[in-house]
């Protein structure tokens, strides 16, 4: 008989949640706040550590689950479903079929593609269910990837922020996780045997993500606080390092 997933999670990690909660304002009174539960490590991380909270915060705020089945049915999610029951979770199952939406060709990157249909569709269904925060299991590494993509790619220096609101829909995005590390998250997904569905995502492997994220860990070995610092770079970028064109 397979062992009951724990919702226990360790110090440092429970830490750093708690420090991004707190540095970034993500909580609120009242709050509804529905976790995107990707059937990956971080989601499922993502909503123990809210359902702890939940149930020791003075703050009172309600939580809700949704996976977005990419293959429009084709996946067993009942792993994930056995999970929210034993959490005491409401959990909603979106099918849409994103990955024959790739396959069929389009100019944009697969990963893009992929993310903004995620968003369009949590961030939908969140107001559906009467709920203005969306919890998205985004981590440190996510953010430094993030980073480096935008500047060797595009020309900025740019990440996805801890706290928004999305302009169309009003809903606020959260990502408590922005503080931990993947190895931290990776170790806690594995002590607490949390359930996990691998989708198949047939680009994972070839995208540019998982290119600069091999290269990322290349450079760490020569510059070890390098996510670190990245994320202080994004938290403390002055005007005066910025160019700008100006007459003199």
């Amino acid at each position: 008989m397979p062992k009951k997933p724990s919702s226990d999670l360790g110090k440092k990690i429970t830490r750093a949640i708690g420090r991004a909660i707190s540095d970034f304002s993500m909580i609120r009174e009242s709050d509804k706040i529905l976790v995107g539960l990707s059937g990956g490590k971080d989601s499922a991380v993502l909503l123990c550590a809210l359902r702890r909270l939940q149930l020791r915060s003075p703050v009172h705020f309600s939580l809700a689950a949704i996976t977005v089945d990419p293959t429009d049915g084709g996946a067993d999610l009942g792993a994930l479903t056995l999970f929210t029951e034993e959490l005491g979770i409401e959990h909603r199952r979106v099918r849409f079929p994103i990955f024959s939406v790739i396959k069929n060709g389009v100019s944009e990157s697969a990963c893009s593609l992929c993310a903004n249909m995620r968003r369009g569709i949590l961030a939908t269904t969140a107001n559906e269910m009467g709920c203005n925060v969306l919890a998205l299991g985004h981590h440190c590494d996510d953010a430094v990837e993030t980073v480096w993509l935008n500047l060797l790619y595009t020309g900025r220096f740019r990440c996805f922020r801890p706290h928004m609101t999305m302009s169309r829909t009003g809903v606020r995005v959260i990502r408590p996780l922005i503080y931990a590390r993947e190895t931290e998250i990776i170790n806690e997904a594995r002590r607490g045997d949390l359930p996990l569905v691998d989708f198949g995502c047939p680009y994972s492997a070839d995208s540019r993500r998982a290119l600069i994220k091999e290269k990322i860990k290349e450079i760490s070995k020569i510059a070890p606080d390098m996510a670190g610092n990245t994320i202080h770079a994004l938290k403390n970028c002055r005007e005066s390092d910025v160019w700008f064109t100006e007459e003199v």
